[in-house]
């Protein structure tokens, strides 16, 4: 979508989006911090947050429908993040451990790596620059939450099961960019902004890169929650 009168191109770590950063920190910190001290508020929170990133896309889609930005780029919730955002809602209202650690290295290694180094052109203020934060922003704030204030912590084999679930959906996003022609999860090509990737080397190699890339930062997401080795009983 074209920015509105006033808004500019967006600057990497200017001012727009140091302030977006910080908003996201503020907010994740201060939701875990108020939800130990009054735990009872827990379910209210979590119910929020959940319809948040719950409505969050078909809110996005009609709004680009009506604004006649709707195309193959950003009509299906294809992105990794998009599937973040629907599983935090699934783990923040079921509390479901499982869906909530993979909230947690999805979220921790993905989403927030596209809030450090955003794929965006325009910068507040910008629908883009809103629509862009909100959905990044919750993720993330949305797995600090769940494993920090709701305590659903990482279990032993989260690194390989968050791995196997992430081919399952770079399998998924692959065939709907083969039938549409779309380029979800940057399967086709990098972003037109600098990211990680382009440290990676060109299509197709970088697609191996970031799968060692993704296993490496799940490893170190991880690395807080690894139960230490007991020790062997004596004989």
């Amino acid at each position: 979508m074209p920015a509105p009168v006033g808004a500019a191109p967006f600057d990497l770590y200017g001012a727009a989006h140091l302030g977006a950063l910080s908003v996201t920190l503020l907010l994740a910190v201060g939701l875990v911090l108020h939800v130990r001290r009054y735990p009872q508020r827990a379910g209210g929170i979590a119910k929020a947050l959940a319809v948040i990133l719950l409505t969050f896309y078909p809110g996005h889609v009609l709004i680009l429908w009506k604004s006649g930005y709707l195309n193959r780029e950003n009509a299906f919730p294809c992105q990794l993040c998009d599937i973040a955002a629907m599983l935090g809602a699934v783990a923040l209202l079921t509390r479901n451990q499982r869906v909530a650690e993979l909230v947690w290295f999805w979220g921790m290694a993905g989403t927030l790596n596209g809030l450090l180094t955003p794929a965006l052109s325009e910068s507040f203020p910008s629908y883009a620059y809103f629509a862009f934060f909100a959905l990044h922003s919750g993720v993330v704030i949305a797995a600090v939450f769940l494993v920090a204030g709701l305590k659903l912590q990482p279990a032993p084999g989260a690194v390989w099961r968050a791995f196997g679930w992430l081919h399952l959906y770079l399998l998924a996003a692959g065939t709907v960019n083969w039938l549409s022609g779309a380029n979800y999860g940057f399967l086709r090509e990098k972003p037109p902004q600098a990211s990680p990737l382009d440290l990676l080397g060109p299509w197709p190699w970088y697609l191996g890169g970031l799968e060692v890339l993704a296993l490496l930062l799940f490893s170190l997401l991880y690395l807080p929650f690894r139960r230490p080795a007991q020790p062997a009983a004596a004989t």
